[in-house]
């Protein structure tokens, strides 16, 4: 894996980032935040560090999020987004940092309320587009992690999220669109067929499909990639949090358009006017 993530990129594995791929394919998000955050202090321009220190940073926050407010969270996510920018800047045609400056950026919004925030939807877009248009190739061993696996996920969560009304063209430029949210998440789940939040992440965007257009065979779908998903081992603790959560989501199917890890989001035109 560590050969895979090299010939991609300009930029050699420290032994330090090394070492971070090891503690994080073991599930140890604490340590390997611990070993990326001492390396930065003393190397603060190496661009493999800094993505991962920001995806870490962020696995932190998801994990925070089932048991802390909202407001909490938000210097984790600015950190995120600064150490993805000063990636971008180090390593521009890589697409780590474009990916995880938009995933902190989507993240501030889930966190203050995604109707409060519209206006950082193209943004947010176009970074995890930018992302796609890099020849970088990543997996973690685990799986829990890849490229451009993780841009599809971004992507299908943002067409699933993002409000599809005609006023949003207005508003920012960019609309959701569930049925680009199913196709990103097939990309990713043909990808990697045993990564546990893409099958659940592809039942919750095939439940929205469902509800949205009336479509009882994406509703029957949907739940099958949900029970596929449940029925995989969860280690990592991104995934336990995910596994728990299904259970859940099929309880309110009809509200999976508005899921996110870190909570329910409302996404409807009268809530909005109504702020």
């Amino acid at each position: 894996m560590f050969l895979v993530a090299w010939l991609a990129s300009a930029w050699a594995l420290a032994p330090e980032v090394e070492e971070s791929e090891r503690l994080a394919n073991a599930g140890d998000l604490d340590g390997t935040i611990r070993v990326l955050e001492a390396y930065v202090a003393k190397s603060p321009d190496d661009p493999e560090a800094l993505w991962r220190l920001a995806r870490a940073l962020y696995e932190k926050g998801e994990v925070l999020a089932q048991s802390v407010p909202d407001s909490q969270r938000l210097p984790i996510y600015t950190r995120v987004r600064s150490l993805s920018r000063r990636a971008q800047e180090l390593d521009p045609e890589a697409g780590f940092g474009y990916l995880w400056e938009g995933v902190a950026m989507g993240r501030i919004a889930t966190s203050k309320g995604i109707l409060s925030q519209l206006s950082t939807a193209d943004d947010i877009e176009r970074l995890w587009l930018r992302s796609l248009q890099s020849k970088t190739v990543y997996r973690m061993d685990n799986g829990i992690s890849s490229f451009p696996g993780d841009s599809w996920n971004a992507l299908g969560q943002f067409y699933r999220l993002c409000p599809d009304w005609k006023a949003m063209e207005w508003i920012s430029g960019t609309r959701g669109d569930i049925d680009k949210s199913v196709y990103y998440f097939r990309l990713m789940v043909k990808d990697d067929p045993n990564r546990l939040e893409g099958l659940k992440e592809l039942g919750v965007a095939l439940l929205c499909k469902g509800y949205k257009q009336d479509d009882d065979a994406a509703k029957v779908e949907g739940r099958v990639w949900l029970e596929k998903a449940y029925a995989l081992p969860a280690t990592y603790p991104t995934d336990v949090i995910d596994h728990k959560q299904i259970p859940v989501i099929r309880s309110r199917e009809a509200d999976a358009c508005g899921y996110s890890r870190d909570g329910w989001e409302k996404l409807d035109e009268a809530a909005y006017a109504g702020q």
